[in-house]
């Protein structure tokens, strides 16, 4: 384990308990669910097998509940997995803790699911080369990470860094472009496109009370939805909050 990713586990316990609170406020659990379902909306159903490296809290297995036929959820903060096991524990969800690079004589997966996790690791490459031993044939690796295209989103996060003791110091931002060369450098076929443009911010604070919030949720939902579509075919897609890449092995490299 490197300096950067002992010291990303320490915080991740730390505030595990503010954390999982996200998912338990109705209106961040209406924008957390959007996002989910906007990651995974070109994946058929039910997915066969799925892995979520940096599950959190793993409520992806509440919210997907009826959409796979088994989940298993890792990640390197024992708080947040003691939480998973609490919250969203199932006959068939399985929660691990530990770090994706030591896991070993895994079975495959028809799809490894990654929310905002690429950004907190070191070495990249050298993980998503290994994720490819984890994918069944016809598998598929699916990211969904913060973008640095819009100038405005990276200023507010850098103000957040300075300010905001429950967030990642050591994070980092890619373009869209940026992340599908690296896919592709580690040998995989992408697919990209833009998430998340009013209902991000929601699904990371909770600093609205509920009767506010959760209709700002609902309209932010319905109205993404359509802005996605619009932004998607432009320049404008760099407007976005998130990127998702869909990656699968490149057969021919």
């Amino acid at each position: 384990m490197t300096d950067r990713e002992a010291a990303d586990k320490r915080l991740f316990d730390k505030i595990a308990e503010s954390y999982v609170k996200k998912d338990l406020t109705t209106y961040c659990r209406i924008c957390r669910k959007l996002r989910l379902y906007k990651t995974l909306k070109n994946i058929p159903k039910p997915i066969t097998t799925l892995l979520e490296v940096g599950c959190g809290a793993g409520f992806s297995a509440d919210y997907l509940r009826g959409q796979y036929h088994r989940f298993i959820g890792l990640d390197h903060s024992e708080n947040l997995i003691a939480y998973a096991q609490k919250y969203n524990s199932s006959d068939n969800t399985v929660f691990i803790c530990g770090n994706i690079k030591d896991l070993v004589n895994c079975q495959k997966f028809q799809v490894i699911l990654m929310i905002g996790v690429l950004h907190h690791i070191p070495d990249v490459q050298d993980v998503l080369m290994n994720l490819k031993s984890y994918l069944e044939p016809d598998g598929l690796i699916v990211v969904n990470e913060p973008q640095k295209g819009n100038p405005l989103i990276v200023f507010m996060r850098k103000i957040r860094k300075k300010i905001d003791k429950k967030y990642s110091v050591d994070q980092v931002e890619f373009s869209e472009v940026e992340l599908s060369r690296i896919f592709i450098e580690c040998g995989y076929k992408t697919k990209t496109f833009p998430q998340g443009i009013l209902s991000t911010p929601l699904a990371e604070t909770r600093i609205l009370p509920n009767f506010i919030g959760i209709p700002l949720a609902l309209l932010f939902r319905a109205v993404d939805s359509i802005l996605e579509k619009l932004i998607s075919l432009s320049v404008l897609r760099k407007l976005a909050w998130n990127v998702v890449v869909e990656a699968r092995i490149d057969v021919g490299n």
